[in-house]
């Protein structure tokens, strides 16, 4: 990979420092022996470091000596000042952009945890149906999920686990879910009623929520012969957990 002189003219000052680790030293080494500017940069900022180190010792020469070096090296020091003046807009610059991608990391990450939705089984969901209702025995506030299909007579639902969605244990009575006695006109109820066209409802296993999108994109497109065979599959791959026939059946035969 070719390093740019931008590269070398920032590592200069550790390079004339001799802080440089040995492969750093090996590059600015190179480089410079290649480029008569960069080279030039660095005979500057080695003489401007020579006189630094030359003031802070004692000095017998005579104000007019001193007078007459300053003169000399005018050009070189504003040439320096100029190139510090570059690293250290440059240095500025980089520090600004390693916390801007470092907070955007640091954001992409946190996002990737918070909004990491698992699905979670039928057995750990803590569904059961009960009386002609659905309850859980675990806090599915922000876990449930419903989806229903285009003709409104299957719903499908299940639970997934989110840092989001806070503590999953429940504390006091299991969570009333859905009353299946109770019908509205409602498509999607936000309340614990179902809509009047339900008449099953599964509990949808992993697999057939990997349909699911699928079965939306063919809806929206209507596409309805190739969604209702998307919908049969999903019904073989998940768990019937109510329908409005077994609960007929189950009132009649407790009246004989």
């Amino acid at each position: 990979m070719k390093i740019t002189c931008d590269v070398i003219q920032d590592l200069m000052p550790s390079y004339v420092d001799g802080i440089l680790s040995e492969d750093s030293q090996a590059l600015v080494k190179e480089h410079i022996e290649a480029c008569k500017e960069c080279r030039k940069m660095l005979e500057i900022m080695k003489e401007e470091q020579g006189k630094e180190q030359a003031q802070m010792r004692p000095s017998a020469a005579s104000g007019a000596q001193r007078r007459a070096g300053e003169a000399e090296n005018t050009g070189s020091a504003a040439a320096l000042k100029k190139i510090r003046r570059k690293l250290i807009i440059r240095r500025v610059l980089t520090a600004a952009v390693a916390v801007i991608l470092t907070l955007i990391a640091a954001a992409a990450g946190y996002n990737h945890w918070y909004f990491n939705e698992k699905y979670m089984t039928l057995e750990n969901s803590g569904m059961y149906v009960k009386n002609n209702r659905l309850y859980s025995s675990n806090n599915l506030i922000n876990r449930m999920k419903v989806q229903y299909t285009e003709d409104g007579k299957t719903e499908f639902v299940y639970a997934i686990d989110a840092p989001y969605a806070g503590t999953l244990e429940l504390k006091g009575d299991d969570m009333l879910l859905q009353d299946f006695s109770k019908k509205t006109e409602e498509v999607s109820p936000e309340d614990d009623s179902i809509p009047e066209t339900v008449t099953e409802v599964y509990y949808m296993s992993e697999e057939a929520g990997k349909k699911s999108l699928e079965l939306t994109e063919l809806e929206a497109k209507g596409d309805l012969d190739a969604a209702e065979k998307i919908v049969d599959e999903m019904k073989q791959e998940s768990k019937l957990i109510w329908s409005e026939q077994e609960d007929r059946n189950t009132a009649s035969s407790m009246l004989k």
